[in-house]
């Protein structure tokens, strides 16, 4: 299974099956339970007794972007796209900077990649997150969001984004008023 199958997992359907190219969303309690399950997705959480999980294909190619874009802040824009690429894979600086404006410009950041964390806005962080988490080709790309922040539906050109139509998505939400852009189901 190359997607994302989760089973027996409390608080959601019995079954959550997101397919490569497919963008859902999972809306649970509170920031703990988001944390939890983000968790329990990107395989640092062992799965308790009875509940499944099988995210990204053999190879467990998962990557998980924070609510706040999880950049390093010593690093710039194309400082962490660069990271993503060089810590995913084995790529000369050269082929990872070429790859990373790529990356960039996909995610609309292009015009960004001299600037620190700090520098952004919150938004642009997130997408930032996103060009760095794409930079490991992932076939699960985990977003968590929370509230304050620009939602991920109104953040991503996932129609227009090669990236992204290559892995599954799932976002994780306290609030159901933040999935507009990911299929739903309550």
């Amino acid at each position: 299974m190359d997607g994302l199958l989760l089973e027996h997992v409390p608080g959601l359907p019995e079954q959550l099956h997101v397919d490569i190219g497919e963008q859902r969303a999972v809306v649970v309690p509170s920031a703990a339970d988001r944390r939890r399950l983000a968790d329990l997705v990107t395989g640092t959480e062992d799965p308790p007794a009875g509940v499944v999980v099988r995210a990204g294909g053999p190879k467990r190619l998962v990557r998980l972007v924070p609510a706040e874009g999880g950049l390093l802040p010593h690093l710039t824009v194309l400082g962490n796209i660069v990271h993503g690429h060089k810590a995913a894979r084995r790529l000369t600086t050269k082929e990872a900077r070429q790859q990373s404006h790529t990356r960039a410009t996909n995610c609309g950041v292009e015009n960004l990649l001299d600037r620190y964390p700090h520098q952004l806005t919150p938004g642009r962080r997130r997408l930032a997150g996103v060009a760095r988490a794409l930079a490991a080709h992932p076939r699960v790309l985990v977003l968590e969001d929370a509230n304050g922040l620009p939602t991920w539906g109104s953040l991503l050109a996932i129609s227009s984004n090669p990236d992204l139509r290559s892995s599954a998505i799932l976002l994780v939400t306290t609030s159901a008023a933040r999935t507009a852009g990911f299929r739903y189901e309550e």
